[in-house]
């Protein structure tokens, strides 16, 4: 079974080549699966090389994985709240119903039509909030320019 080490050099500041190891900031790696990786290990261990099975990967990877295990261990954000027109009031509703799409605004005006005193004011304009958010409308605006023919 073959294993490889990672090599620090005494000096930590050490990029280039020594017994055949490549060095880059005082980190190489070497296996034992060679003559010369296990001449390389027994040569780094006498002259005071930290010397340490690894898994072969480098400084930036393990960062690497650190940085996405922390991330994939953070709590999900939680779907948004849908907005609930009984929470709010009629003239927060309508700026609500203004930006809203064809759909939130379908919900939207559902659930204050279902509320147990819809309000009039917001009810009473179903019709137009809709057709206003209609693709159908919205198409016919762009063809026609906005002219209304």
């Amino acid at each position: 079974m073959t294993t490889k080490y990672r090599i620090e050099a005494p000096v930590r500041s050490f990029s280039g080549e020594s017994v055949g190891v490549q060095f880059t900031k005082g980190t190489g790696f070497v296996d034992d699966s060679t003559k010369e990786g296990r001449a390389a290990l027994e040569y780094f261990r006498r002259q005071g090389y930290g010397v340490a099975p690894s898994d072969g990967k480098t400084d930036e990877e393990r960062a690497q994985e650190i940085v996405t295990s922390v991330v994939g261990q953070r709590e999900p954000i939680p779907p948004a709240v849908p907005f609930d027109p009984a929470q709010h009031s009629v003239e927060e509703v309508l700026a609500h119903l203004g930006e809203a799409d064809l759909e939130e605004a379908t919900r939207v005006l559902d659930a204050e039509a279902a509320a147990k005193k819809p309000r009039v004011t917001i009810t009473s304009q179903r019709e137009e909030i809709l057709a206003a958010k209609a693709p159908s409308a919205a198409a016919e605006t762009e063809t026609n320019g906005g002219a209304g023919q």
